[in-house]
């Protein structure tokens, strides 16, 4: 039998978008979510204001959604940077605002800001990163063939919204196991359509593999500020589709810890 399709939603930085508007569609649809705290920024560190065009959560709104089953709360830096002493140092500080040892109980998960941490790096700071509990990193996209045309299906895909041609753009990044602690994500900019969106979960779907979808936040229609933002109308439809599709047996919505701990 093919493997049940596991879908997860990501958002990082801590945005207070994802407090005010996000965490009250998380309940009301009963979808599990990981947010990736910059700890500076919800702690107010003047150097991280321009981070984001918004304010950003405080550190009892974090504590609230951490207490929640709903959300996995992650680590994505201190500074929003990937060095190692960024990373340790980020991680390190959001568990003791949270006044916990592990941010789940499988250890600690880190999404890399701006998804460009380099991997040649990562491997020579990993075992001392595995030392502190941190299980999982989450990137970006991944290419397994011909990156030159996946990359113009991209590109076309932007200009077309045709949702085949997105499906074939970012399958690449769909996942079936883990190697090395390395999660694969799907950007998900305010241009995207969730028709598109449907189309790379249903690739998912018949599959049997893994689809994370990396936002940052949900605004209010018609009040974008930048390319991450997405409009609240948009990901209530593609709530609704995901718990359609849940129910039907065909998919599971989880956090990316749980994604790492199945495909280990």
């Amino acid at each position: 039998m093919k493997d049940k399709a596991l879908i997860s939603l990501s958002f990082d930085d801590g945005r207070i978008d994802n407090y005010n508007i996000l965490y009250p569609l998380l309940k009301k649809y009963n979808l599990p979510a990981t947010l990736n705290i910059t700890t500076g920024f919800v702690r107010g560190e003047g150097r991280l204001k321009r981070l984001a065009p918004t304010e950003p959560m405080n550190v009892d709104m974090v504590k609230e959604m951490f207490q929640d089953p709903l959300v996995e709360i992650a680590s994505h830096g201190y500074y929003h940077l990937n060095t190692k002493e960024d990373i340790l140092k980020g991680q390190k500080e959001l568990l003791k605002d949270l006044n916990v040892e592990m941010l789940t109980q499988y250890g600690n998960g880190f999404a890399s800001p701006g998804t460009d941490l380099n991997l040649d790096e990562y491997q020579e700071m990993k075992q001392e990163l595995n030392a502190s509990h941190l299980e999982y990193v989450r990137l970006s996209l991944r290419y397994l063939s011909y990156p030159i045309l996946k990359t113009y299906l991209r590109k076309a895909s932007r200009l077309l919204k045709w949702p085949f041609l997105y499906r074939l753009a970012y399958q690449d990044t769909l996942m079936s196991h883990v190697e090395n602690g390395i999660l694969y994500s799907i950007p998900v900019l305010s241009s995207i359509k969730v028709s598109e969106l449907k189309a790379i979960i249903n690739e998912a779907e018949s599959t049997g593999k893994v689809c994370i979808l990396m936002f940052h936040s949900i605004v209010e229609d018609g009040k974008l500020r930048d390319n991450w933002d997405y409009e609240r109308t948009k990901f209530t439809d593609l709530c609704e589709f995901l718990v359609r599709e849940r129910d039907e047996q065909r998919l599971d919505v989880v956090t990316s810890m749980d994604i790492y701990q199945r495909l280990k």
